[in-house]
């Protein structure tokens, strides 16, 4: 369905949803929009409770690999407190859908065979560049970087991580535009699990593919991290779709990233008109 941007982000704040305590529910006060193929039924998901997270998705969840606890990276110099609970981070930008669920787990208390208990009213926020490598709010900052000249810094050099602590604006450089677009946060249900829509990310000069992420509880920054997909479906994305083949080029894989970590690597299956994304993220919480 459609959804008006202004409205999207006036929904419910992130620093609101820390606030109250972990009281917002994603099948209340965060409905998806639809868009998702159900033709084929996949194999049935382990979730405690109900959820109305896309089965598709629960069961690439449930594949993918469990008490893995995930690695602290940079944040990178793209990052500002865009501040909206929203599932569909797209606004205007073109690309190929990408549907992404991730469970934060308690990664301290995994049973083998059953995974680790996933850990309810998280904050799950995450942001990345469009298909042409172009990050909402430093647009022309980015585009520098892609010609090789960037004017804030490498990618690799703002080193802020999870300490613990959870403040506004912590580590943001200002801002150069007022776009938002492919960001946002969503609050984990009771188990565990969080969805976006975007699009595929682009990649830009000195870089693999990647998404980044930060998970906050109890109004503390607990991760700090990026995720990365397989280079062979990065490799078809580039090469056969409108607009990422408009950006030729690439000049990092996953192998040469100095940032790259393979815990980071997400489980995908790529359908007609969309992918799938999962990952499991072990906390020590």
């Amino acid at each position: 369905m459609h959804r008006d941007v202004e409205s999207s982000r006036l929904r419910i704040s992130r620093r609101r949803a820390l606030a109250l305590g972990g009281t917002l529910t994603l099948s209340g006060v965060l409905a998806a929009c639809g868009g998702a193929n159900t033709d084929v039924a996949p194999a049935a998901p382990t979730t405690a409770v109900a959820s109305d997270i896309e089965p598709r998705l629960l069961a690439l969840l449930d594949d993918a690999p469990r008490c893995t606890m995930a690695v602290e990276e940079t944040q990178g110099p793209y990052w500002f407190d865009v501040d909206s609970i929203r599932r569909d981070l797209r606004e205007d930008r073109p690309g190929l859908q990408m549907d992404l669920a991730l469970r934060v787990q308690d990664a301290r208390n995994c049973a083998p065979g059953a995974g680790a208990p996933g850990v309810a009213n998280a904050v799950v926020e995450v942001w990345h560049c469009d298909a042409g490598g172009v990050y909402s709010g430093y647009e022309a900052d980015s585009v520098a970087a892609n010609s090789g000249t960037p004017s804030i810094g490498s990618p690799s050099s703002i080193i802020t991580m999870s300490d613990g602590s959870y403040s506004l604006d912590d580590g943001q450089i200002p801002t150069t535009d007022d776009g938002t677009y492919l960001r946002g946060a969503q609050v984990t249900d009771a188990n565990g699990i969080a969805q976006f829509t975007t699009i595929f990310p682009g990649w830009y000069t000195g870089r693999t593919v990647h998404i980044h992420l930060k998970v906050h509880i109890d109004r503390r920054t607990v991760l700090t991290t990026q995720l990365y997909v397989d280079d062979a479906l990065s490799d078809g994305v580039f090469a056969g779709v409108a607009p990422y083949d408009a950006h030729p080029g690439r000049d990092t894989r996953n192998g040469t990233d100095v940032i790259f970590h393979d815990t980071g690597l997400m489980a995908t299956v790529r359908e007609p008109d969309r992918i799938l994304a999962a990952i499991n993220l072990g906390l020590d919480v």
